[in-house]
């Protein structure tokens, strides 16, 4: 249609020329003409180079003051601008605002803005910027609670890659954040050679715009002959996978949400009692299609974390095991360049409350982006060879494993992720209460390793109003929370007193060496001759 504009309407071709002329000056002008070095890079926004003239004039002792958004503290394209102010001494207070009380009335209340002080460079500010953040009205910097200080290096500490400010509600919220990070490295610390223990990569396997002309629909499916098997179609040697898109999975649960009626709703508890039960997606793959972005890939499960997200959330960081499927970009997934056993360790550790709590403090958007979890606190992968405080007759490694193959493994298409874990039984059945203390235990076990104490993990959980208050509408109480320190103070006690920690569960979990009494029960269940080792595909007699 543009084209045609030339011999159709020659004037309005001659505005569209003029104008794509200006764009293209402007933007040469922004990246290429020595005055905006910082920050006239990647997606260029008119307020970070309006933010960096304002830094070029001000004078050697003066000061600047701006409104700007957020962004421009946070945001991976203006890292290099805040990492100049920051390490230049040169940010003396950061305040940022969310509009929800509409105190610009024409903008939307979800913009997140700030009010950014500069200080000349010939006057260094001492004892580190003044921040405060997620205020609604000027009068909130009133509360000393919400004002606190961060020195150059203890932002480089929390981000040492991008350099970016980390986001705190409160300056108890910056203390504990602080202290996981002085014992716990960060997931990937770039231009460290020891840097990446965990052998991290990320990937996308399927784009949901690019990639959509190889998505079809139910429908599409079934008007040319394909018959659904579990949650795979199938027409003679032709097979469709199933397309996972973040929504449909959360933490050790596969199956969260399935497509029905034009729309994701929730999976419900009672159809994942069932280990043949799965969820249905809104598109499908062919599996050759799949196959051929996951040659390189050598186990039957890959893992990735839900990309859109939220600070406000129930929670922020999502990650789940998935079979081996077609999975969008809505789920990255994590490539770890190690044993797939510890890569389990680490799946656990990411759905733990110890690593949310940190995670969402980076979290200015809605987009949980790559440089994000590379700066998340992630426990080395020689945590887990070594004996478990409260009960050492085990490795911290061997305590977890049994706990996240039952949360994990419950239903037939993660039957690679079991036999990759040592177990070749039936699933685990899907029983809310035992799933309620495993989790428990994990979380308690991992607030101990990320070395909380018990008034600061008292203090984490009650940094998750959503998840309070969903417990108390259906449990009346914060349940999770109760659950969560009984077990850490087991757990201390064990370790303390040298007695094993003893499970709440009955029948409670075993040494691996010993096999578990629900596994000995399952393992005398006759394995259907539907089961496969390769996830989603019903029919195969390999197993």
């Amino acid at each position: 249609m543009i084209t045609d504009l030339e011999t159709g309407d020659p004037a309005l071709w001659a505005a569209y020329q003029e104008s794509l002329a200006k764009a293209e000056a402007m933007s040469h002008f922004l990246r290429d003409s020595g005055r905006f070095p910082l920050c006239g890079v990647g997606d260029v926004n008119t307020y970070a180079v309006f933010a960096e003239t304002m830094r070029s004039l001000v004078g050697p002792a003066g000061r600047a003051g701006v409104i700007v958004p957020t962004g421009i503290a946070t945001d991976d394209t203006t890292k290099a601008f805040f990492g100049a102010i920051n390490g230049g001494r040169e940010l003396a207070s950061l305040y940022d605002f969310e509009n929800r009380e509409k105190l610009f009335p024409e903008i939307d209340s979800r913009i997140k803005f700030c009010l950014l002080t500069l200080s000349g460079r010939g006057r260094p500010v001492k004892g580190g910027a003044e921040l405060a953040f997620f205020c609604h009205d000027a009068s909130d910097l009133d509360d000393p609670e919400r004002r606190f200080r961060l020195s150059p290096d203890e932002i480089a500490l929390l981000n040492p890659n991008t350099r970016t400010c980390p986001v705190f509600r409160s300056r108890r919220d910056a203390e504990i954040t602080l202290g996981i990070y002085r014992r716990v490295p960060v997931l990937v610390k770039e231009g460290d050679p020891e840097g990446n223990p965990w052998g991290i990569s990320f990937r996308r396997l399927f784009d949901m715009t690019n990639d959509s002309g190889l998505f079809r629909t139910r429908d599409e499916l079934e008007a040319e002959g394909f018959r659904l098997s579990g949650n795979v179609f199938r027409r003679g040697s032709t097979t469709y996978l199933p397309l996972y898109e973040g929504k449909m999975a959360h933490h050790f649960d596969h199956r969260w949400a399935s497509y029905e009626a034009g729309d994701f709703e929730d999976f419900p508890p009672s159809s994942k009692q069932g280990p043949d039960a799965l969820p249905l997606p809104r598109y499908w793959v062919a599996e050759k299609e799949v196959e051929a972005r996951l040659a390189d890939w050598d186990h039957d499960w890959p893992f990735g974390f839900r990309d859109i997200t939220n600070a406000t959330n129930e929670r922020t960081a999502i990650v789940a095991v998935v079979p081996r499927t077609a999975i969008g970009n809505t789920l990255p997934l994590l490539v770890a360049g190690i044993h797939t056993r510890n890569v389990a360790f680490f799946a656990a550790s990411l759905s733990s409350f110890a690593l949310d709590f940190a995670a969402r403090l980076k979290i200015g958007g809605t987009h949980l982006n790559f440089f994000l979890v590379e700066q998340f606190p992630v426990l080395a992968p020689a945590t887990y060879d070594q004996p478990a405080p409260w009960d050492r007759r085990l490795t911290v490694g061997e305590w977890i494993r049994p706990r996240t193959l039952e949360l994990t493994y419950t239903s037939w298409d993660l039957a690679g992720f079991a036999r990759d874990l040592g177990y070749d039984g039936p699933p685990f059945r899907w029983e809310e209460e035992r799933r309620a203390i495993l989790r428990a235990e994990l979380d308690a076990c991992f607030f101990h390793l990320y070395g909380l104490q018990s008034d600061e993990v008292n203090y984490v959980m009650s940094t998750f109003p959503i998840v309070e208050r969903h417990d108390k509408e259906r449990f009346g109480e914060y349940r999770t929370k109760r659950l969560i320190l009984e077990c850490y103070d087991a757990i201390a006690k064990a370790a303390n007193t040298g007695e094993p920690y003893v499970s709440p569960l009955d029948p409670p979990l075993a040494h691996p060496s010993v096999a578990h009494p629900v596994t000995r029960q399952l393992m005398s269940v006759a394995i259907p001759a539907s089961a496969s080792l390769r996830p989603g595909f019903p029919g195969s007699n390999e197993w």
